[in-house]
């Protein structure tokens, strides 16, 4: 019971009986590789972090035998076009550039800064032994606050979401629209309807569009795309400009 994904499932499994939900749970094993498993299993295959180590170390060839064909040909093609490999270290400028020069009382309204976080923050970065993510995230790390939970903080202080933004109060508002990323000949037709039926503002050309909530998905693919080798205008604000594929 002890492993994350079982974990996982039991919250999955308390939210559907909160909910009275009729969906039907169905559990499956997990084998070969555990969770966080370093290294490849028997039988081809491996964890998210172990293809993620191969990924990095030697390519997407590396992770060949453990990834679908149409995965692998979108790795090819993301190194390919200089979009790839995004890590943290990408990140390491800007994020400690904001963690350096914000004082303790506006980390404290960040999200995920919690117990004291923000004033650890700053005595950490002072203490680094070189100025990275990783080393960051190595001193920061104790039992109580893990890895996990400090990469969520990294990256709610890297796109300043507060706690005010990202409170229970205000998630429980809900979608305040649909995006529609891709349709195929029959959804087409769906849309048709939904537009005249649907409860919800129905999202095609975000350009045409103003919310907090499409600003906040904006600003997260600016920063992406800012981390990649070869970038450009169009591609960091992708998620304004582009439109739904269609299939």
């Amino acid at each position: 019971m002890g492993q994350p994904n079982n974990s996982l499932g039991l919250h999955y499994l308390i939210a559907l009986q909160r909910l009275g939900s009729a969906i039907r749970p169905f559990t499956a094993a997990r084998t070969g590789a555990a969770y966080h498993e370093a290294t490849p299993g028997p039988g081809a295959i491996a964890s998210a972090t172990a293809v993620r180590r191969l990924l990095m170390a030697d390519g997407p060839q590396a992770a060949a035998p453990y990834v679908p064909a149409a995965t692998l040909a979108i790795l090819q093609r993301e190194w390919q076009e200089g979009r790839a490999p995004v890590h943290w270290e990408r990140f390491a400028q800007p994020l400690l550039h904001i963690a350096a020069t914000r004082r303790a009382s506006e980390l404290e309204q960040i999200a995920e800064v919690t117990e004291g976080l923000e004033h650890r923050l700053s005595r950490t970065l002072a203490q680094l032994p070189e100025p990275s993510v990783d080393a960051l995230l190595n001193a920061l790390k104790t039992k109580r606050y893990t890895r996990t939970k400090l990469q969520r903080m990294l990256t709610h202080i890297l796109l300043n979401h507060t706690k005010a933004e990202c409170s229970s109060e205000k998630l429980a508002e809900g979608p305040a629209y649909l995006r529609v990323l891709g349709f195929n000949a029959q959804g087409q037709g769906l849309l048709k309807q939904m537009k005249k039926t649907a409860s919800l503002p129905v999202l095609l050309k975000p350009s045409t569009f103003v919310h907090n909530q499409l600003e906040l998905d904006v600003q997260a693919q600016a920063a992406y795309a800012l981390a990649c080798e070869h970038t450009d205008t169009r591609m960091m604000y992708s998620d304004y400009y582009d439109p739904p594929v269609r299939l």
